[in-house]
Protein backbone atom coordinates (compact mmCIF):
# COMPACT_ATOMS: atom_id res chain seq x y z
CA UNK A 1 0.00 0.00 0.00
CA UNK A 2 1.84 3.05 -1.30
CA UNK A 3 1.87 6.36 0.44
CA UNK A 4 2.23 4.96 3.96
CA UNK A 5 5.63 5.10 5.56
CA UNK A 6 4.93 3.40 8.86
CA UNK A 7 3.10 0.31 10.04
CA UNK A 8 -0.56 1.08 10.69
CA UNK A 9 -2.42 -0.66 13.49
CA UNK A 10 -5.82 -2.31 13.07
CA UNK A 11 -8.13 -4.09 15.49
CA UNK A 12 -10.69 -6.72 14.49
CA UNK A 13 -13.46 -7.01 17.11
CA UNK A 14 -15.53 -10.21 17.03
CA UNK A 15 -18.24 -11.47 19.41
CA UNK A 16 -18.65 -15.06 20.62
CA UNK A 17 -18.38 -17.49 17.69
CA UNK A 18 -18.95 -21.24 17.71
CA UNK A 19 -15.75 -21.84 15.76
CA UNK A 20 -17.40 -23.72 12.90
CA UNK A 21 -19.24 -20.95 11.03
CA UNK A 22 -18.59 -19.19 7.76
CA UNK A 23 -17.24 -16.00 9.38
CA UNK A 24 -14.56 -18.00 11.21
CA UNK A 25 -13.53 -19.64 7.93
CA UNK A 26 -13.24 -16.24 6.22
CA UNK A 27 -11.06 -14.86 9.06
CA UNK A 28 -8.83 -17.96 8.98
CA UNK A 29 -8.45 -17.72 5.19
CA UNK A 30 -7.70 -13.98 5.36
CA UNK A 31 -4.91 -14.40 7.93
CA UNK A 32 -3.48 -17.46 6.15
CA UNK A 33 -3.21 -15.39 2.95
CA UNK A 34 -1.75 -12.44 4.93
CA UNK A 35 0.98 -14.68 6.39
CA UNK A 36 1.80 -16.28 3.03
CA UNK A 37 1.91 -13.03 1.07
CA UNK A 38 5.27 -12.18 -0.49
CA UNK A 39 4.46 -8.45 -0.28
CA UNK A 40 5.30 -6.32 2.73
CA UNK A 41 2.21 -5.25 4.64
CA UNK A 42 1.70 -1.69 5.86
CA UNK A 43 -0.69 -2.66 8.62
CA UNK A 44 -0.91 -5.13 11.49
CA UNK A 45 -4.23 -6.59 12.51
CA UNK A 46 -4.90 -7.77 16.06
CA UNK A 47 -8.06 -9.71 16.91
CA UNK A 48 -10.07 -9.13 20.07
CA UNK A 49 -12.30 -12.17 20.56
CA UNK A 50 -14.84 -10.83 23.05
CA UNK A 51 -16.87 -13.73 24.39
CA UNK A 52 -14.58 -16.54 23.32
CA UNK A 53 -15.23 -19.45 21.00
CA UNK A 54 -16.02 -23.16 21.35
CA UNK A 55 -13.17 -23.99 18.95
CA UNK A 56 -10.20 -21.77 18.15
CA UNK A 57 -8.92 -23.59 15.03
CA UNK A 58 -9.96 -20.49 13.04
CA UNK A 59 -7.46 -18.36 15.00
CA UNK A 60 -4.47 -20.63 14.25
CA UNK A 61 -2.89 -18.34 11.62
CA UNK A 62 -3.53 -15.18 13.71
CA UNK A 63 -0.33 -13.89 15.26
CA UNK A 64 -1.95 -11.44 17.68
CA UNK A 65 -5.22 -12.43 19.32
CA UNK A 66 -6.63 -11.35 22.70
CA UNK A 67 -9.29 -13.67 24.05
CA UNK A 68 -11.82 -12.28 26.52
CA UNK A 69 -13.80 -15.23 27.86
CA UNK A 70 -17.11 -14.26 29.45
CA UNK A 71 -19.53 -17.14 29.97
CA UNK A 72 -20.41 -20.51 28.49
CA UNK A 73 -24.05 -19.42 28.51
CA UNK A 74 -25.70 -17.07 26.08
CA UNK A 75 -27.53 -15.17 28.83
CA UNK A 76 -24.25 -14.52 30.66
CA UNK A 77 -22.64 -13.18 27.49
CA UNK A 78 -25.68 -10.99 26.70
CA UNK A 79 -25.60 -9.47 30.21
CA UNK A 80 -21.88 -8.73 29.81
CA UNK A 81 -22.41 -7.10 26.40
CA UNK A 82 -25.20 -4.94 27.84
CA UNK A 83 -23.31 -3.80 30.95
CA UNK A 84 -19.53 -4.19 30.72
CA UNK A 85 -18.73 -4.08 26.99
CA UNK A 86 -18.65 -0.25 26.63
CA UNK A 87 -16.10 0.06 29.47
CA UNK A 88 -13.99 -2.81 28.12
CA UNK A 89 -13.88 -1.34 24.59
CA UNK A 90 -13.08 2.13 25.97
CA UNK A 91 -10.02 0.70 27.78
CA UNK A 92 -8.89 -1.27 24.72
CA UNK A 93 -9.24 1.65 22.26
CA UNK A 94 -7.61 4.11 24.70
CA UNK A 95 -4.64 1.76 25.14
CA UNK A 96 -4.24 0.62 21.52
CA UNK A 97 -5.08 3.92 19.74
CA UNK A 98 -5.54 2.04 16.44
CA UNK A 99 -5.62 3.57 12.96
CA UNK A 100 -8.67 1.49 12.09
CA UNK A 101 -11.16 -0.83 13.77
CA UNK A 102 -13.12 -3.53 11.93
CA UNK A 103 -16.03 -5.39 13.48
CA UNK A 104 -18.43 -8.08 12.27
CA UNK A 105 -20.92 -7.15 15.01
CA UNK A 106 -23.25 -4.09 14.83
CA UNK A 107 -23.22 -3.41 18.60
CA UNK A 108 -19.42 -3.55 18.68
CA UNK A 109 -18.85 -1.24 15.73
CA UNK A 110 -21.52 1.15 17.12
CA UNK A 111 -19.76 1.33 20.51
CA UNK A 112 -16.33 1.63 18.86
CA UNK A 113 -17.62 4.52 16.71
CA UNK A 114 -19.01 6.35 19.75
CA UNK A 115 -15.80 5.79 21.77
CA UNK A 116 -13.57 6.99 18.90
CA UNK A 117 -15.59 10.23 18.74
CA UNK A 118 -15.54 10.58 22.53
CA UNK A 119 -11.73 10.23 22.57
CA UNK A 120 -11.42 12.53 19.51
CA UNK A 121 -9.32 9.95 17.66
CA UNK A 122 -8.86 9.82 13.89
CA UNK A 123 -9.51 6.06 13.92
CA UNK A 124 -11.71 4.76 11.05
CA UNK A 125 -14.45 2.35 12.12
CA UNK A 126 -15.27 -0.31 9.52
CA UNK A 127 -18.41 -2.47 9.53
CA UNK A 128 -17.89 -5.97 8.10
CA UNK A 129 -21.35 -7.54 8.14
CA UNK A 130 -21.59 -11.15 6.96
CA UNK A 131 -25.35 -11.34 6.42
CA UNK A 132 -27.98 -9.96 4.10
CA UNK A 133 -29.65 -6.87 5.62
CA UNK A 134 -32.98 -8.17 4.31
CA UNK A 135 -32.62 -11.46 6.17
CA UNK A 136 -30.92 -10.13 9.32
CA UNK A 137 -31.70 -6.39 9.50
CA UNK A 138 -29.49 -3.99 11.46
CA UNK A 139 -31.13 -1.10 13.32
CA UNK A 140 -30.43 2.18 11.43
CA UNK A 141 -28.85 3.68 14.58
CA UNK A 142 -26.22 0.89 14.52
CA UNK A 143 -25.91 0.56 10.74
CA UNK A 144 -24.97 4.20 10.23
CA UNK A 145 -22.47 4.23 13.12
CA UNK A 146 -19.42 3.37 10.97
CA UNK A 147 -17.14 5.24 8.57
CA UNK A 148 -16.72 2.49 5.99
CA UNK A 149 -18.22 -0.88 5.05
CA UNK A 150 -16.79 -4.14 3.72
CA UNK A 151 -19.41 -6.11 1.74
CA UNK A 152 -19.14 -9.86 1.07
CA UNK A 153 -21.35 -9.75 -2.04
CA UNK A 154 -22.67 -7.36 -4.70
CA UNK A 155 -26.19 -7.86 -3.31
CA UNK A 156 -25.18 -6.80 0.22
CA UNK A 157 -23.27 -3.85 -1.25
CA UNK A 158 -26.47 -2.70 -2.99
CA UNK A 159 -28.50 -3.23 0.22
CA UNK A 160 -26.10 -0.92 2.08
CA UNK A 161 -26.45 1.78 -0.59
CA UNK A 162 -30.25 1.46 -0.51
CA UNK A 163 -30.09 1.85 3.29
CA UNK A 164 -28.44 5.25 2.82
CA UNK A 165 -24.73 4.41 2.99
CA UNK A 166 -22.66 6.45 0.49
CA UNK A 167 -21.42 4.17 -2.30
CA UNK A 168 -17.83 5.48 -2.04
CA UNK A 169 -17.66 4.12 1.53
CA UNK A 170 -18.73 0.58 0.53
CA UNK A 171 -15.97 -1.84 -0.55
CA UNK A 172 -17.10 -5.13 -2.09
CA UNK A 173 -14.40 -7.68 -1.25
CA UNK A 174 -16.39 -10.99 -1.47
CA UNK A 175 -15.10 -13.96 0.59
CA UNK A 176 -11.98 -16.09 0.14
CA UNK A 177 -11.92 -19.84 -0.47
CA UNK A 178 -9.19 -22.30 0.39
CA UNK A 179 -8.76 -25.02 -2.17
CA UNK A 180 -6.05 -27.22 -3.59
CA UNK A 181 -7.85 -26.90 -6.97
CA UNK A 182 -7.70 -30.63 -7.66
CA UNK A 183 -10.32 -31.59 -10.25
CA UNK A 184 -13.06 -33.89 -8.89
CA UNK A 185 -13.75 -36.15 -11.85
CA UNK A 186 -17.18 -36.59 -13.43
CA UNK A 187 -18.25 -40.23 -13.60
CA UNK A 188 -17.76 -41.48 -17.17
CA UNK A 189 -19.98 -44.52 -16.70
CA UNK A 190 -22.68 -45.68 -14.28
CA UNK A 191 -25.05 -43.39 -12.37
CA UNK A 192 -24.83 -39.58 -12.30
CA UNK A 193 -23.54 -38.52 -8.90
CA UNK A 194 -25.11 -35.48 -7.22
CA UNK A 195 -23.67 -34.09 -3.99
CA UNK A 196 -24.99 -31.75 -1.31
CA UNK A 197 -22.76 -30.10 1.32
CA UNK A 198 -24.27 -28.24 4.25
CA UNK A 199 -26.55 -28.45 7.26
CA UNK A 200 -29.41 -30.93 6.78
CA UNK A 201 -32.59 -28.80 7.03
CA UNK A 202 -35.83 -29.98 5.46
CA UNK A 203 -37.68 -26.63 5.54
CA UNK A 204 -35.17 -24.25 7.14
CA UNK A 205 -32.55 -22.15 5.38
CA UNK A 206 -31.09 -25.09 3.42
CA UNK A 207 -34.51 -26.22 2.13
CA UNK A 208 -33.78 -29.88 1.31
CA UNK A 209 -37.48 -30.43 0.57
CA UNK A 210 -36.87 -28.95 -2.90
CA UNK A 211 -34.00 -31.34 -3.57
CA UNK A 212 -35.73 -34.52 -2.39
CA UNK A 213 -39.00 -33.59 -4.18
CA UNK A 214 -37.00 -33.07 -7.38
CA UNK A 215 -35.23 -36.41 -6.96
CA UNK A 216 -38.63 -38.16 -6.98
CA UNK A 217 -39.09 -36.99 -10.60
CA UNK A 218 -35.68 -38.08 -11.94
CA UNK A 219 -35.39 -40.80 -14.58
CA UNK A 220 -32.37 -42.95 -15.34
CA UNK A 221 -29.45 -43.84 -13.11
CA UNK A 222 -28.39 -41.41 -10.38
CA UNK A 223 -27.19 -41.19 -6.76
CA UNK A 224 -27.24 -38.37 -4.20
CA UNK A 225 -24.75 -38.06 -1.33
CA UNK A 226 -25.70 -35.68 1.53
CA UNK A 227 -22.74 -34.39 3.57
CA UNK A 228 -23.39 -32.23 6.61
CA UNK A 229 -24.40 -31.70 10.23
CA UNK A 230 -27.26 -34.10 11.03
CA UNK A 231 -28.58 -32.31 14.15
CA UNK A 232 -31.92 -31.64 12.40
CA UNK A 233 -31.67 -34.51 9.92
CA UNK A 234 -34.51 -36.72 11.18
CA UNK A 235 -37.20 -34.86 9.22
CA UNK A 236 -35.00 -35.13 6.10
CA UNK A 237 -34.51 -38.90 6.61
CA UNK A 238 -38.27 -39.39 7.16
CA UNK A 239 -39.06 -37.49 3.94
CA UNK A 240 -36.55 -39.58 1.96
CA UNK A 241 -38.25 -42.72 3.30
CA UNK A 242 -41.75 -41.40 2.43
CA UNK A 243 -40.59 -40.74 -1.14
CA UNK A 244 -39.08 -44.27 -1.39
CA UNK A 245 -35.67 -42.85 -2.29
CA UNK A 246 -33.51 -44.69 0.26
CA UNK A 247 -31.70 -46.81 -2.38
CA UNK A 248 -30.43 -43.69 -4.18
CA UNK A 249 -29.81 -41.20 -1.34
CA UNK A 250 -26.94 -41.69 1.14
CA UNK A 251 -26.37 -39.76 4.37
CA UNK A 252 -22.61 -39.25 4.83
CA UNK A 253 -22.68 -37.13 8.02
CA UNK A 254 -20.39 -34.21 8.86
CA UNK A 255 -16.96 -34.52 7.22
CA UNK A 256 -14.22 -32.01 8.12
CA UNK A 257 -12.58 -32.05 4.66
CA UNK A 258 -15.24 -33.35 2.25
CA UNK A 259 -13.28 -32.42 -0.91
CA UNK A 260 -10.57 -34.88 0.10
CA UNK A 261 -13.20 -37.61 0.36
CA UNK A 262 -15.29 -36.87 -2.76
CA UNK A 263 -13.68 -38.69 -5.67
CA UNK A 264 -16.44 -38.25 -8.27
CA UNK A 265 -19.26 -35.74 -8.78
CA UNK A 266 -21.52 -34.86 -11.69
CA UNK A 267 -22.93 -31.77 -9.96
CA UNK A 268 -23.36 -30.09 -6.58
CA UNK A 269 -26.91 -28.97 -5.70
CA UNK A 270 -27.79 -26.10 -3.29
CA UNK A 271 -31.47 -25.26 -2.67
CA UNK A 272 -31.15 -22.56 0.01
CA UNK A 273 -33.95 -20.13 0.78
CA UNK A 274 -31.28 -17.48 1.47
CA UNK A 275 -27.49 -17.17 1.69
CA UNK A 276 -24.95 -14.40 2.28
CA UNK A 277 -22.29 -15.55 -0.15
CA UNK A 278 -22.46 -19.37 -0.48
CA UNK A 279 -18.86 -20.52 -0.21
CA UNK A 280 -19.84 -24.13 -0.87
CA UNK A 281 -20.62 -23.20 -4.49
CA UNK A 282 -17.30 -21.41 -4.92
CA UNK A 283 -15.39 -24.32 -3.39
CA UNK A 284 -17.16 -26.83 -5.66
CA UNK A 285 -16.37 -24.69 -8.72
CA UNK A 286 -12.71 -24.50 -7.67
CA UNK A 287 -12.68 -28.32 -8.05
CA UNK A 288 -14.31 -28.10 -11.49
CA UNK A 289 -17.72 -29.25 -10.24
CA UNK A 290 -20.85 -28.04 -12.08
CA UNK A 291 -23.32 -26.36 -9.66
CA UNK A 292 -27.14 -26.22 -9.66
CA UNK A 293 -28.56 -23.66 -7.22
CA UNK A 294 -31.72 -21.78 -6.30
CA UNK A 295 -31.90 -18.35 -7.93
CA UNK A 296 -31.33 -16.20 -4.83
CA UNK A 297 -29.00 -13.29 -3.92
CA UNK A 298 -25.49 -14.61 -3.41
CA UNK A 299 -25.93 -17.81 -5.41
CA UNK A 300 -26.88 -15.88 -8.55
CA UNK A 301 -23.63 -13.89 -8.29
CA UNK A 302 -21.60 -17.08 -8.51
CA UNK A 303 -23.61 -19.34 -10.84
CA UNK A 304 -23.41 -18.55 -14.57
CA UNK A 305 -23.88 -20.68 -17.71
CA UNK A 306 -20.08 -21.13 -17.62
CA UNK A 307 -20.20 -23.10 -14.36
CA UNK A 308 -23.75 -24.20 -13.57
CA UNK A 309 -27.45 -23.45 -13.74
CA UNK A 310 -30.06 -21.72 -11.57
CA UNK A 311 -33.59 -22.94 -10.85
CA UNK A 312 -36.58 -21.01 -9.53
CA UNK A 313 -36.74 -21.37 -5.72
CA UNK A 314 -39.48 -23.83 -4.60
CA UNK A 315 -40.12 -24.92 -8.21
CA UNK A 316 -38.84 -28.45 -7.70
CA UNK A 317 -39.98 -29.43 -11.20
CA UNK A 318 -37.59 -26.81 -12.60
CA UNK A 319 -34.85 -28.22 -10.34
CA UNK A 320 -35.62 -31.75 -11.55
CA UNK A 321 -35.30 -30.57 -15.17
CA UNK A 322 -31.85 -29.07 -14.43
CA UNK A 323 -30.73 -32.30 -12.71
CA UNK A 324 -32.19 -34.44 -15.51
CA UNK A 325 -30.08 -32.53 -18.05
CA UNK A 326 -26.96 -33.60 -16.11
CA UNK A 327 -28.11 -37.24 -16.21
CA UNK A 328 -29.10 -37.17 -19.91
CA UNK A 329 -26.42 -34.98 -21.47
CA UNK A 330 -23.26 -34.71 -19.32
CA UNK A 331 -21.28 -33.95 -22.50
CA UNK A 332 -23.13 -30.61 -22.77
CA UNK A 333 -21.83 -29.35 -19.41
CA UNK A 334 -18.99 -26.76 -19.42
CA UNK A 335 -15.43 -28.11 -19.34
CA UNK A 336 -14.12 -28.54 -15.79
CA UNK A 337 -11.09 -26.28 -16.36
CA UNK A 338 -13.48 -23.55 -17.56
CA UNK A 339 -15.57 -23.94 -14.38
CA UNK A 340 -12.41 -23.47 -12.27
CA UNK A 341 -11.51 -20.18 -13.96
CA UNK A 342 -14.84 -18.61 -12.92
CA UNK A 343 -13.82 -18.43 -9.23
CA UNK A 344 -10.18 -17.37 -9.55
CA UNK A 345 -11.02 -13.97 -8.00
CA UNK A 346 -11.86 -15.77 -4.72
CA UNK A 347 -8.47 -17.47 -4.33
CA UNK A 348 -6.78 -16.26 -1.11
CA UNK A 349 -4.09 -13.98 -2.62
CA UNK A 350 -6.61 -12.35 -4.99
CA UNK A 351 -8.93 -11.80 -2.01
CA UNK A 352 -6.12 -10.37 0.13
CA UNK A 353 -5.27 -7.91 -2.68
CA UNK A 354 -8.89 -6.60 -2.60
CA UNK A 355 -8.88 -6.45 1.22
CA UNK A 356 -5.56 -4.54 1.23
CA UNK A 357 -6.81 -2.11 -1.43
CA UNK A 358 -9.92 -1.38 0.68
CA UNK A 359 -7.81 -0.76 3.82
CA UNK A 360 -5.38 1.44 1.83
CA UNK A 361 -8.23 3.60 0.48
CA UNK A 362 -9.80 3.92 3.94
CA UNK A 363 -6.48 4.91 5.55
CA UNK A 364 -5.72 7.47 2.82
CA UNK A 365 -9.03 9.12 3.66
CA UNK A 366 -8.13 9.02 7.37
CA UNK A 367 -4.82 10.74 6.62
CA UNK A 368 -6.51 13.28 4.37
CA UNK A 369 -4.82 11.94 1.21
CA UNK A 370 -7.09 11.97 -1.84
Amino acid sequence: MEGMNHMKKGLLLVPFMTGKGGTETVIKNLFTAYNQSANRHDYQLRIYSIGGSNDYAWAQPVEKVTIKRISNYRLGRTLYYLTCLPGYLLRVIKRERPDFIISTNPVMWFLAYRIVHLLKLKTRVIAWYHYSLQRKPVRPLFLHAADDYLAISDAISEELVRAGIAREHVYTIYNPITTDQTVVQRPLAGPARFIYLGRLDLDGQKNLRDLISACRLLRGEWRLDLYGDETNAQAVKDFVREQHLEPQISFRGFVANPWQQIKQASALVLCSNFEGYPMVLAEAMSHGVFCIASDIDGSNELVTPSNGSLYKLHDYQDLAAKMQAVIDAPQKMPAQKQIQTTVEKLLPQEYLHRFNQAIASILKEKDGVK
